[in-house]
């Protein structure tokens, strides 16, 4: 008898470089954690409000569905066609987490990374900013009011108590009707 072909085909590349994108995306979000939190303490600005409380969350929130995937595919074909750079990121998130971890604490080097990040993260909101309100622009009026109650409806609704407690660690008052 012959033994059947042992060897296992290997993971397509595309899927491995997808898992990989993502294990990559992975770390970048913590690090980014890691380098904001080290960044606020330094610099004392930690009354921002949630992350709800900014632009983006109660717009992408009330968009449709489809309208959501529209809007994040044209958001990475902008970053494509922008070559936007994660390596480089990605090497000063590593140059982070040297800093961070010596010993005395470079200020200045840390600064000066965390504003690096921050323009570069501010380049990418900028881009999906341009391609939200081009979806904005690009719908009738009658989906642009479907739009606006759908939003209205979001910010009436608020953060939920569970996942954005008040700081002081007291329950939120009821919202007035």
């Amino acid at each position: 008898m012959t033994e059947p072909n042992s060897t296992k085909p290997s993971p397509k590349p595309r899927r491995l470089t997808r898992a990989l994108l993502i294990g990559s995306l992975a770390l970048n979000v913590l690090i980014v954690g890691i380098v904001g939190g080290a960044a606020i303490a330094i610099r004392g600005d930690g009354d921002k409000g949630p992350v709800s409380d900014r632009f983006g969350s109660p717009h992408i929130k009330a968009l449709t569905f489809d309208d959501k995937r529209e809007v994040g595919r044209a958001i990475r074909s902008a970053y494509r066609k922008s070559n936007v750079d994660h390596r480089a990121d990605h090497q000063h998130y590593q140059e982070a987490l040297a800093v961070l971890r010596s010993s005395p604490l470079d200020e200045a080097a840390l600064r000066d990374l965390v504003m690096t990040l921050d323009q570069a993260g501010e380049r990418r909101r900028a881009m999906a900013r341009d391609v939200f309100l081009a979806k904005i622009l690009s719908m009738s009026d009658a989906e642009r009011a479907a739009y606006a109650d759908r939003l209205e409806e979001v910010l009436e609704r608020g953060p939920k108590d569970k996942k954005h407690p008040s700081k002081d660690g007291k329950p939120r008052p009821p919202k007035q009707p």
